[in-house]
C-alpha cells in the first residue's frame, strides 16, 4: 500500500468495455528553497601583561548564528528515506553519504510528517513537512531551516544543463 499517493482501480462499464484508471506513488520526492539560521563556534583570544613582566592568556568560546538561504531535498520512500541539508548547518563531525542522511522515525499524519534526521549520534534535527501548505521545517542544534516545498519527479525533470 503506498503512502503518499492511492492506487485507484476503477472500472466502468461504459458499452460492456472495462475502463480502469491507475494512480500509485509510493516515494515523494520534494525540492524545498528556503533559509534559516546555522549556529557556528566562535572563538576569541586575549593576551595582556603587567608592569611587572608577568603575562596572561585566556580563549572564549562561543556560539554565533549565520543566515543562509539554500534548497533541501527530501527522497521520502519505505526502502531508505533521505534528506539533502544545508552545507551550513552540517557539523564537522558527521554521517551521511554524498550529502545525503536518513530519515528515521518517520511518522505519516493526515496533515504532516514527522522525522528525525540521522546527521551525528549527538545531532538528530527534527524534520516537519506540512502536507497542505508545503512548508518545511528543520531544527536541530546546528541550527533551523525554514521553507517551501514542490514535488517533484526525477525521471521527469529536464536538466538545465
Amino acid at each position: 500500500m503506498a503512502k503518499f499517493g492511492t492506487t485507484l482501480s476503477v472500472a466502468f462499464a461504459i458499452f460492456a468495455s472495462p475502463v480502469v484508471a491507475e494512480v500509485n506513488s509510493d516515494e515523494l520526492n520534494l525540492v524545498c528553497f528556503g533559509g534559516g539560521s546555522a549556529n557556528k563556534v566562535t572563538s576569541g583570544s586575549a593576551f595582556a601583561w603587567d608592569n611587572s613582566g608577568n603575562s596572561a592568556n585566556a580563549t572564549v568560546y562561543g556560539q554565533r548564528s549565520q543566515g543562509f538561504e539554500d534548497e533541501v531535498r527530501v527522497r521520502i520512500n519505505d526502502a531508505d528515506p533521505r534528506l539533502r541539508m544545508p552545507r551550513t548547518m552540517l557539523p564537522t563531525i558527521r554521517g551521511g553519504e554524498d550529502g545525503w542522511f536518513k530519515i528515521k522515525n518517520i511518522e505519516y499524519g493526515d496533515g504532516e510528517i514527522t522525522a528525525s534526521v540521522a546527521v551525528s549520534l549527538l545531532n538528530n534535527p527534527k524534520l516537519r513537512l506540512d502536507r497542505y501548505t508545503g512548508a518545511i521545517s528543520i531544527s536541530g542544534k546546528s541550527g533551523d531551516f525554514v521553507g517551501q516545498c514542490q514535488r517533484f519527479d526525477p525521471e521527469q525533470v529536464e536538466r538545465k544543463f
